[in-house]
């Protein structure tokens, strides 16, 4: 290294440069040093005398481009394309172009040449002896910057010996080029170019437009939008100046034609936050809202915990959400009450739990999933709330400065009346439109373009430029078009933009860094690897487990016995970091996209697809690469851990199982067509045996986690049914099995050892995971409805709110239950990525939700950024205690662990990427959602979480949703619960009533007639109503959500009821799933006489059940066939059960007891839920719904109901087992004539045999 300085640095020259003193009136003699060397690369790879290690400037580039300091700030949006390459920026360019750009843009300009994607580079033009110029006769600077460009323009053609075409840009303004001409005529003749041919061109921007990017409409097109926009812009600062400077002053402060007030100077604002009159922080508004905005200060101090409201368009003064503002708060007497007060801050900060986390119920939701989600990031503590929700006034304050602005795309579309314009005109030269953002909160933008005809029923991406003082509306520019307005592709792609994630494939020059893996010549694992990694092919029985579509096989698992009796079970996650090397092209991509995008029937995958769906993928049958968690446990002592062990290993799963099927397979039962695994019945016993042991050990690690404070939590993840042309046809809930709770579980304990590992080696770089605890006064709305329920909320600590949740169980009630633990996932603060040195001490690492000390993400690589890095400091972590392989030896591992300051920005990058894709995610679903509720309006059931003045909040159960119905409308009247068709389905509000009031008394909304005062609909806390789902579709924006209440009879509820109840039948999930019922090694609990009770349950079967029940039938004479068609719809239901697995078995019985007690029944519905009341001690609010308004003939016809309710009942909340045994022998006798039915069943002998038989089989 001090060779290359003593024999690089040539000399010193001194550059003097003259500064007015205006305070003095004298000139200050300014002397610069500046350093000369002659080594400095070229950064091309066509080169051959410089001495560089890594080329960026490509060889295949068409040309290599050398921008102006006005070029460079004016057009950098073209600039920033990803097919722009080759470009050479200068060191006196960048210099001169970052003193006219904020911090935000300059960010943006160095990612361009450091950004290695984009095959461009640096030139350090100002210490190249080369290219270095001396201003001595001080020339203007903009003259001087284009001497350079046009002296390194030379330099570079004769250095590369005219093997590339050089092309240097000059501003769009300068109108001599003769002194171009001469500089190129000179260049050429110094060269002696014989030909002639003219490869060193002195271009302006806008004819290297038209002559290089004329093919191009995504590059020609934004630039002219850029030069109207420029030109727009100009315009409007030569009016401003003509209306005379003292007009100017006399506004100052003042208000423009519009009634903005012009804001305050960078200086002034900091001297008036230092003084304690300006309030400082990011402004958000409530998409539902626009002209409702909320700003929380950032300022230090007691008063920075105060939100500021900020409503309407003037006192927002031109702020966009995300800006960041000054704020001065108005007199008390001048504040006011937001009108939409239970939306603000009902959108907690975003979580970001992992996907082997949010398969579990108990962790939290990576999004809060409101169909009506505010502003990202926006929380409001429920102490600002109430306040909100009564109406009471609240601080309230006006912009009147925008320190940074928000610079993001929108999408958009034109406005109705200039579309309609363009449609009916034949010819039109007009350029100036309107167009609506999809964003509610952004208002219209004024949009300059000569494309308006092709925007004609599109949505395209717009950028906001500048929103002038005299201006009703900002100004923006043309970026891209999208596609048609309501197309599904174009919708999604939409959300895609509006949260900032990138849809450009993979560059040539990162594709050109996979593996080749073709049919003549297939990728294998290199000799090398086999010899240095742990090989687990033969010893080893390993399968993968996950959704059925899954391609991108992240994580497998196998199960080893050893002589000893220990059992070795191991975590095998593919092993990206092999084929992804540090600092690669591929790294930098994945590093871009952070994650792995997720949408309805599409996905966009952090890697390319022979990667992901390939070389790195688990899949069945084949040998990959991966990085192994291998524990040594011992199956005699609740599967104690002995030893863990961390490395690289090859694997070779032998089966790729879905959830489903290896459910199944752990039940024991017969796997239909399609399911079967290869090697036959001993193949599958075995798998079984491994399944069951793994299962075995993720429970009692769960238990554990649950004993150190694990808090249970709800989730939901919508499924969608599309039709060929993509539009949705049905929506339900994905159902979890255990098994994905038994898989979650591994992956989770793997991340925890993991984590453990890289701290302990890293205590300062360890890249973690962690959940900090909630704020307590996020529990405000949780504690008032746990109230309402006579519920005690323990927020002390996760294990005491855990208690606390487990105790709500209790309720009878799983729509209840589901929204108390949703009203807690929506107290929980967010997970994040973090930096182990960054924090204090090792609590400022912890696990909140998962009550683990050290946790991290390890399990996805191929659709996660930071389980690369992950794995990466795993392997430095290993690398004195495992065998060195080719990326794990010591010269190598390093510089596997990033740099602290690198880390720190990766971290930012990747908690902003996964909270940008978990959001997209989940309004991709809400779209979907919306999209199907335009056509299919639903009826479904849902609790009230929130009492407003006018109206309730509702959770869905369903759709996991939180949705505000109306009470009241905007003229005073009364909205009624819909009884009936006739007001529905219309868009209309029908039901509307004059005579009626609306009350609000200890916490509670009741409707009252007017006159009477007598009380009809009562609402509180907690209590069940019945709502309707339905979208209406916007042209401009996503559909919005409708909602409006039913009646309990309503013919839709009713009809919902039916159809929720044979949903349940065909896809019902399993009680709380026991493991102790499976002969498994160990010394764990089992039930008393568990393997004595399996053989008996083998020897009994369903067709006995319903034999013995057929008898009884055919005594019973006087329901004749109605009760014997009955008796075959019975056996056909059972048949259907006809199963191995012992729960299983016993939800035939209980479901049988089910359809007996009620389809043989003729009573009355009040005599149904009393017997049910009574007999087994039932809240008789459960029942209620499912009774009104059905007849016998409907109960007979639709007896899946009534077994699911009864079934629910029997097996999820425990009843006492004497009350069921009892309700056997009740239920199995009733007939018309309960009392006489009764006693004859204590009489005959077949009857009590039957009830016996019964009784066994529930116990």
């Amino acid at each position: 290294m001090n060779q290359e300085v003593t024999t690089g640095w040539l000399g010193r020259q001194e550059v003097r440069r003259f500064k007015a003193r205006r305070r003095s009136n004298s000139i200050l003699i300014v002397v610069q040093e500046v350093y000369l060397r002659d080594d400095i690369p070229c950064g091309s790879s066509l080169c051959r005398s410089c001495v560089q290690q890594s080329p960026t400037l490509p060889a295949d580039a068409s040309h290599y481009l050398i921008l102006d300091a006005d070029s460079l700030t004016q057009f950098m949006e073209v600039w920033e394309l990803p097919q722009i390459t080759g470009v050479i920026y200068l060191s006196s360019v960048v210099k001169e172009a970052v003193n006219h750009m904020s911090q935000h843009n300059y960010r943006k300009l160095r990612s361009l040449f450091t950004d290695r994607r984009r095959q461009s580079t640096f030139f350090d033009d100002e210490h190249f002896i080369y290219t270095w110029s001396l201003n001595s006769d001080q020339t203007a600077s903009g003259a001087q910057s284009r001497k350079r460009v046009e002296a390194v323009a030379g330099w570079f053609y004769e250095h590369l010996g005219g093997s590339a075409q050089i092309v240097a840009l000059q501003p769009l303004d300068r109108g001599d080029s003769s002194a171009d001409e001469s500089v190129v005529s000179n260049q050429l003749g110094r060269l002696s170019i014989g030909d002639g041919c003219r490869t060193l061109q002195v271009l302006t921007v806008d004819t290297y437009i038209k002559e290089y990017w004329h093919h191009d409409t995504s590059v020609s097109e934004l630039f002219s939008s850029l030069v109207q926009s420029r030109a727009e812009a100009v315009e409007a600062r030569i009016v401003l100046k003509g209306a005379g400077q003292a007009d100017v002053s006399a506004r100052r402060g003042g208000k423009g034609s519009h009634g903005f007030k012009e804001h305050l100077s960078v200086d002034l604002i900091e001297a008036e936050v230092a003084d304690g009159l300006l309030r400082v922080g990011v402004f958000h508004v409530d998409k539902n809202e626009p002209l409702e905005g909320f700003i929380y200060p950032s300022n230090k101090g007691e008063a920075s915990k105060l939100a500021i409201f900020v409503p309407g368009r003037l006192l927002q003064n031109r702020a966009l959400p995300g800006d960041l503002v000054a704020v001065r708060i108005l007199e008390s007497k001048l504040w006011q009450a937001p009108k939409k007060a239970s939306q603000r801050g009902k959108k907690a900060d975003s979580k970001m739990i992992s996907e082997e986390e949010s398969k579990l119920p108990y962790l939290i939701d990576e999004e809060d999933d409101s169909s009506d989600v505010a502003e990202s990031n926006l929380k409001v503590p429920d102490s600002v709330q109430d306040r909100l929700v009564t109406e009471e006034a609240v601080p309230t304050g006006e912009v009147v400065g925008i320190l940074q602005r928000v610079q993001r795309d929108y999408v958009a579309c034109l406005a109705q009346e200039d579309e309609d314009y363009l449609s009916q005109s034949l010819s039109s030269r007009r350029e100036n439109f309107l167009c609506v953002p999809m964003d509610r909160r952004i208002p219209m933008v004024r949009l300059n373009t000569r494309f308006t005809e092709r925007l004609v029923g599109q949505r395209f991406v717009i950028r906001i430029d500048r929103w002038d003082q005299d201006s009703r509306v900002p100004s923006g520019h043309f970026v891209r078009l999208l596609g048609p307005i309501g197309d599904l592709d174009t919708e999604i792609m939409a959300l895609m933009v509006e949260n900032g994630i990138s849809d450009t494939p993979f560059s040539t020059a990162s594709l050109q860094e996979l593996p080749e893996d073709t049919a003549e010549n297939p990728w294998t694992i290199p000799e090398k690897e086999l010899s240095c990694r742990r090989d687990f092919r033969l010893t080893h029985r390993t399968c993968s487990i996950d959704p059925p579509e899954s391609k991108d096989v992240d994580d497998a698992l196998s199960v080893r016995r050893l002589p000893n009796g220990f059992l070795e079970i191991g975590v095998h996650i593919a092993d990206v970091s092999y084929f992804v090397r540090q600092g690669s092209l591929l790294d930098l991509e994945a590093r871009a996209r952070g994650t792995t995008v997720y949408m309805v029937g599409k996905s966009w995958h952090m890697l390319p697809s022979i990667l992901s769906e390939n070389l790195c993928s688990l899949k069945c049958g084949v040998d990959r690469l991966a990085v192994s968690v291998v524990w040594t446990v011992d199956p005699e002592n609740d599967f104690e851990i002995l030893d863990v062990w961390f490395g690289r290993s090859i694997v070779h799963s032998a089966h790729q199982l879905f959830y489903a099927q290896a459910q199944a397979i752990v039940d024991g039962e017969i796997l239909p067509p399609g399911w079967e695994v290869s090697g036959g019945k001993e193949e599958l016993t075995a798998l079984e045996s491994d399944l069951l042991i793994l299962a075995s050990f993720s429970q009692i690690r769960r238990d554990l986690r649950k004993a150190n404070g694990a808090v249970e939590l709800s989730s939901s993840e919508l499924r969608f049914e599309t039709a060929a042309n993509k539009e949705p046809i049905s929506v339900d809930a994905k159902q979890q099995l255990p098994m994905n709770w038994i898989v979650a579980e591994l992956m989770i304990l793997a991340n925890s050892y993991v984590g453990t590992k890289i701290y302990r080696s890293f205590p300062s770089t360890a890249l973690l995971r962690r959940h900090q605890p909630p704020r307590l006064d996020s529990f405000g709305l949780l504690l008032e409805c746990c109230a309402a329920r006579g519920f005690t909320l323990d927020t002390s600590s996760n294990k005491a709110l855990a208690d606390s949740l487990d105790r709500m169980r209790d309720s009878n009630d799983p729509v209840v239950e589901n929204a108390f633990r949703a009203l807690v996932t929506r107290a929980m603060s967010e997970a994040e990525y973090c930096i182990a040195g960054e924090q204090s001490d090792s609590s400022g690492v912890y696990h909140y939700g998962l009550a683990l000390e050290f946790y991290t993400h390890f399990t996805s690589p191929i659709r996660r950024y930071a389980d690369i890095l992950v794995h990466r400091m795993l392997l430095a972590a290993c690398q004195d205690n495992s065998v060195p392989t080719e990326a794990t030896d010591k010269s190598s591992t390093v510089h596997l662990v990033p740099a602290s300051q690198e880390l720190h920005e990766v971290v930012e990058h990747l908690n902003e990427r996964h909270r940008s894709s978990k959001r997209a995610q989940k309004e991709c679903d809400e779209i979907y959602l919306l999209m199907f509720l335009q056509k299919h309006a639903r009826a479904e059931h849902a609790v009230i979480i929130r009492i407003l003045p006018k109206g309730v909040i509702v959770f869905v159960p369903k759709y996991d949703l939180r949705v505000r119905v109306y009470l009241e409308d905007k003229k005073g009247n009364i909205i009624l619960p819909a009884e009936d068709d006739s007001d529905v389905d219309t868009g209309e509000i029908l039901g509307q009533a004059s005579d009626h009031v609306l009350v609000k008394e200890h916490g509670s909304l009741k409707i009252n007639l007017s006159r009477s005062g007598e009380t009809k609909y009562v609402y509180k806390l907690m209590d069940s109503v019945w709502v309707q789902l339905r979208a209406d579709g916007s042209r401009a924006h996503a559909p919005k959500l409708r909602v409006r209440q039913l009646g309990p009879a309503h013919p839709a509820a009713r009809a919902s009821m039916l159809e929720n109840a044979r949903r349940e039948h065909r896809g019902l999930a399993p009680p709380v799933y026991s493991l102790s019922r499976h002969n498994i090694p160990g010394k764990h609990k089992r039930g008393k006489g568990d393997k004595k009770q399996i053989v008996q349950d083998k020897k009994l079967s369903v067709e006995k059940i319903v034999k013995e029940f057929a008898v009884e039938q055919a005594r019973s004479k006087e329901d004749g066939d109605l009760k014997g068609s009955d008796s075959l719809k019975r056996k056909e239901v059972a048949s259907v059960y006809e199963v191995t697995e012992v729960f299983k078995r016993r939800k035939v019985a209980s479901v049988y007891l089910d359809m007996e007690c009620i389809c043989s029944s003729g009573q009355q519905q009040d005599e149904v839920v009393g017997l049910v009341g009574s007999v087994d001690s039932v809240d008789v609010g459960l029942w209620m719904p499912l009774s009104i308004g059905m007849s016998v003939s409907e109960r007979v016809l639709e007896p899946e109901l009534w077994f699911l309710k009864r079934l629910r009942i029997v097996w999820q909340k425990k009843l006492d087992r004497a009350a069921r045994i009892r309700a056997t022998v009740i239920w199995s006798t009733l007939g018309n004539n309960s009392s006489e039915l009764v006693q004859r069943a204590e009489k005959e002998e077949e009857l009590r045999r039957g009830a016996n038989v019964l009784s066994l089989w529930l116990q």
